[in-house]
């Protein structure tokens, strides 16, 4: 989505969505003012300051396959309801894709390990 991120996250260890927060949103922000500086129209309205993402995140554990199903369909549907697509695997950095087509997807899908390194 063009103002909000949804992802479906699995941790092996208690209390590390925080810390990969933190490490996302500080790496992703810079990312993001780095573009955003090659773009005239956004580089005078962007202080050096200015924060890229709202402080906090909502999270949600998902306890049952169909909460996990249910979540997928509404993170998936999110570009059909905003009118951005008529379909949600046609929303370019969607996993419906995966799910619904089989198709690969730039969303890494599965048990894929990433190591977070600490400050």
């Amino acid at each position: 989505m063009p103002n909000h991120v949804h992802a479906i996250l699995w941790f092996q260890a208690v209390g590390k969505i925080s810390e990969l927060m933190k490490q996302w949103k500080r790496t992703s922000s810079h990312r993001i003012k780095q573009q955003l500086r090659t773009m005239p129209n956004y580089e005078s309205q962007l202080g050096a300051g200015d924060p890229i993402w709202q402080p906090g995140y909502y999270d949600f554990n998902i306890y049952s396959d169909s909460k996990l199903q249910e979540k997928l369909d509404y993170i998936h549907g999110n570009p059909v309801r905003a009118g951005l697509v008529f379909k949600s695997e046609d929303w370019f950095d969607s996993s419906a894709r995966f799910y619904l087509l089989g198709e690969r997807c730039r969303v890494p899908i599965g048990y894929e390990t990433t190591r977070i390194e600490n400050d």
